[in-house]
């Protein structure tokens, strides 16, 4: 059994916004005579647009009109409509995401893009996707070693590291090479957290003032500026001591894991900078290209640098369009249930081996912590590991006690969507039907792991109707 999916990404960045489409080939991997595994097994890109500058309609408003046109154009240049992409994400990344109208933008975009292509924001994902469509998992896969991928655009630098192939560790960093901005010789803007920055360092830099290539002291200068953003981001990658500005740099965590990766990627625009050195210059109306070259004159990339850059512009939009969706196990259950359903926010509850009695309790406790102000209750989705190979016993048990906690949920009119992550969806998704109406939707999934605080959303079934396509992700939007 083989079937492929269109999945689409676009990435909304602080500098610059694409589209990859791209052709995703699932088959079922398993033996003759064993449950079935479907996986994706192969990702094949049809289509890569041009990069445009993001539209703004000023600092603080994203121009959605013509973000509009700039995706409804690549999708006709293409030769393709909405409605023939199964999955994707739209992601709105670095500064972009601290628009006043980003969540509008994403909402509106999930509409006309596809039935089941997502919004979705947030510096970790943001971390992972750009380091998946990089290479840099692949990298760490092959060859065993802890590799850190820096994805350095125009707003952050998105750090993640990996380990064979398994995300490890994830940073950002308000470092980018668009933090400030160049217009006819002058300075246009200049970031909140870099002027920040400039003043822990008592560099003196206006807005209004004149720039030119020619003048020593201005290259001075903005040289200054661009190496001391390089001793942050190796301080990050713990190549050096932590100081008091890799604090006050950081866009939500820090590296925490304690180790020093052994390769190290790079991705993003300020990437494809240090691969062309040239000379002092503003070719983007932004300090990207002195960035770039001081990140190619540091440690970073002298020690620990792999040898060539896969993908360096299009790897956050590569990583959407081609990692952001898994597929559930084969063993799941459903009924009546109104698929496709996006933008599921995720309880989280435990299952304890040896306090089965006391689930019921876990998810009313659960559901009370998730509860609004007012105490009304909106569409959720229960998430827990679940046990390894549960008795059939338990698996009653553990039914009648999720059945019970839920009870609330039910008579509120909304819908029971349970996802675990061990291999049981099926036999616990039949025991819970078994005490349900036989109109009543729900559906029981596995093999995918999600936490609190994550959105899911539940695509239309595929392979003959045994999996289905989930991207678990964060809607994040910083005020």
């Amino acid at each position: 059994m083989s079937e492929t999916i269109l999945s689409a990404g676009i990435d909304i960045g602080t500098t610059t916004t694409q589209l990859v489409f791209s052709r995703l080939f699932m088959e079922n991997t398993s033996n003759v005579g064993e449950v079935p595994r479907i996986e994706i097994v192969k990702k094949e890109i049809l289509y890569r647009s041009p990069i445009y500058f993001t539209p703004l309609l000023n600092e603080e408003e994203i121009d959605m009109d013509k973000v509009i046109e700039i995706i409804q154009k690549e999708y006709e240049t293409a030769g393709m409509t909405p409605k023939e992409f199964a999955t994707g994400a739209v992601i709105i990344t670095g500064e972009t995401s601290r628009k006043r109208n980003a969540r509008q933008v994403v909402h509106t975009l999930s509409q006309i893009a596809g039935d089941f292509v997502v919004a979705t924001a947030g510096p970790n994902l943001e971390g992972i996707l750009a380091g998946k469509g990089s290479g840099a998992a692949k990298l760490s896969e092959i060859t065993g070693k802890l590799v850190a991928n820096l994805d350095i655009g125009g707003g952050t630098t998105n750090i993640c590291y990996f380990q064979d192939g398994i995300v490890v560790d994830t940073a950002c960093l308000d470092i980018g090479g668009r933090l400030i901005r160049i217009f006819d010789h002058k300075i246009e803007y200049i970031s909140p957290k870099m002027k920040e920055f400039l003043k822990y360092h008592h560099i003196d830099l206006e807005i209004g003032e004149l720039v030119t290539t020619q003048n020593e002291k201005c290259k001075d200068k903005f040289e200054l500026i661009a190496r001391h953003m390089v001793k942050i981001l190796e301080q990050s990658v713990l190549l050096s001591p932590a100081s008091e500005e890799l604090d006050m740099m950081k866009t939500n965590q820090l590296i925490s894991c304690n180790r020093i990766p052994e390769i190290i990627t790079f991705s993003g625009g300020v990437a494809d900078c240090i691969s062309n050195q040239s000379e002092f210059s503003f070719p983007y109306g932004d300090i990207g290209l002195i960035l770039g070259n001081a990140v190619g004159q540091s440690t970073l990339f002298s020690k620990f640098r792999h040898k060539e850059f896969l993908e360096t512009m299009n790897a956050t939009v590569i990583g959407a369009g081609n990692y952001s969706m898994e597929v559930s196990g084969s063993t799941i259950e459903h009924q009546n249930f109104p698929f496709p359903m996006k933008n599921i926010p995720v309880v989280s509850f435990s299952i304890d081996h040896n306090h089965l009695s006391l689930i019921h309790s876990n998810i009313e406790l659960a559901i009370e912590r998730f509860c609004e102000k007012d105490g009304n209750l909106v569409q959720f989705a229960l998430a827990a590991k679940g046990l390894s190979c549960p008795s059939f016993v338990e698996i009653e048990l553990m039914a009648q006690q999720i059945v019970l906690g839920v009870k609330r949920v039910r008579d509120s009119g909304f819908r029971l969507i349970l996802v675990l992550e061990e291999d049981m969806g099926k036999a616990l998704g039949q025991a819970i039907k078994r005490l349900l109406s036989k109109k009543e939707p729900f559906v029981c999934i596995d093999h995918i792991s999600c936490r609190e605080g994550d959105y899911l959303d539940l695509g239309e079934p595929v392979a003959l109707g045994k999996v289905i396509p989930v991207v678990v992700k964060t809607l994040i939007f910083n005020s």
